[in-house]
């Protein structure tokens, strides 16, 4: 039993100071217009803004949850082929890559990693331990566009411990070959 114990202390020692590796769990997200759409809104997320130094993104995507009265009726409507495409990706994992356009410098993080952080330690002795001035992390579901990729839909989040952290739909359109976010949302998860 003692020697369990120590394993378990010099693995969780080793996940610590390791740097996260990708997962193998999930097919490379190559969707490049994704990455101009994250590269817009990230800099508006609450962990980057809070973020000192090196920023961690999870490297999987995540599935947003149902839209439900999130979205206003016009917008629910105008914006119906771009929901129906980001169901349609968010039926499997997808792993971010290192596409994103910021300031700031960033790390793909694995979901599997960042948990390990939790169970061995929380915020402060684990993720702020090896992520320290990271501001938490984000996450981000694929990206949904309508055919010609003018309108755009995507689900953030953003945590950075106990009851810091924000979460909720975007909606985007291209104009004149940039992306603009739009009013249309109705509801923001703040924790």
């Amino acid at each position: 039993m003692k020697s369990q114990a120590v394993l378990g202390v010099v693995v969780c020692m080793v996940c610590a100071s390791v740097p996260a590796q990708p997962s193998s769990a999930g097919n490379p997200y190559e969707v490049e217009e994704a990455y101009a759409v994250y590269s817009l809104l990230l800099p508006h997320e609450e962990s980057y803004g809070f973020s000192k130094s090196t920023l961690v993104l999870q490297q999987e995507t995540a599935r947003p949850p149902g839209r439900g009265s999130c979205l206003t009726t016009e917008a629910a409507s105008k914006f119906k082929d771009a929901a129906a495409d980001l169901d349609h990706w968010t039926g499997r994992v997808w792993l971010l890559q290192r596409k994103f356009q910021i300031a700031k410098p960033y790390e793909l993080v694995s979901a599997e990693t960042i948990d390990l952080f939790f169970k061995n330690g929380g915020w402060e002795d684990g993720f702020y331990k090896r992520y320290p001035d990271s501001g938490g992390y984000l996450v981000m579901s694929p990206v949904g566009f309508n055919q010609d990729k003018t309108q755009a839909i995507v689900y953030t989040g953003s945590t950075c411990g106990g009851l810091c952290g924000r979460w909720g739909f975007h909606l985007l359109e291209k104009v004149d070959g940039k992306w603009k976010e739009v009013p249309g949302v109705t509801c923001r998860t703040v924790s």
